[in-house]
């Protein structure tokens, strides 16, 4: 079930004890306050961790005029909405399963503009976006959001270092349950037997 930002918040909240507690973000409190402060960082950082699915985006840049730096053939606009570019998709192995990855780099033209470096001609380029609307996330990221903003608040908001220590390892479980979960949905790796539809027609 898709949350807002104020329920993230509220359960970041809950995991340092019953009695911290939010109606809106906007409210004058400590703890608006200190969630606030950490929220959209820390839900990048989270991003930028693992290739989420429901962040994952593609794109197939036009090539930038201008000389890229040596060894490098082509350059491309890096995507503006992009918190990490993940790898140029191969055609031969879309899947990523087989061969070697195909090799490109970050960096700034001449006007300071943010760029991608390829010697590929006409490549696509998989991305994590910076999914800013909490009702798009995945609900295990829902949770490791709310752990990973409890361990950066748990501090301020309690002074208690007992408390910043187990919400630190809950966050850590979290997180790594997040990412099993959304790893786990679908599959790309190829497979070892023929499908069912095919074992059907021998």
């Amino acid at each position: 079930m898709a949350v807002s930002e104020v329920q993230i918040a509220k359960l970041a909240l809950q995991h340092l004890g019953d009695r911290y507690d939010i109606t809106s973000l906007d409210e004058f409190s400590p703890e608006a306050e200190q969630v606030n402060l950490v929220f959209a960082n820390v839900r990048d950082a989270l991003l930028r961790e693992h290739p989420w699915k429901f962040s994952l985006r593609y794109v197939s840049p036009s090539n930038l005029i201008g000389t890229p730096p040596a060894g490098w053939t082509y350059m491309y606009q890096y995507p503006p909405d992009a918190l990490k570019v993940w790898r140029i998709v191969n055609p031969i192995d879309p899947q990523n399963n087989e061969l070697d990855p195909l090799p490109f780099t970050i960096a700034r033209n001449s006007n300071d503009v943010k760029v991608l470096l390829s010697n590929e001609s006409t490549p696509e380029f998989e991305y994590t976006q910076q999914v800013t609307n909490s009702f798009d996330f995945d609900a295990h990221f829902d949770m490791a959001l709310s752990w990973k903003i409890a361990e950066l608040i748990a501090i301020p908001i309690t002074g208690d270092t007992a408390i910043r220590d187990r919400v630190q390892r809950d966050a850590a479980n979290a997180v790594a349950l997040a990412k099993q979960e959304d790893g786990n949905e679908g599959i790309s790796r190829k497979q070892t037997r023929d499908p069912d539809w095919m074992r059907a027609r021998l």
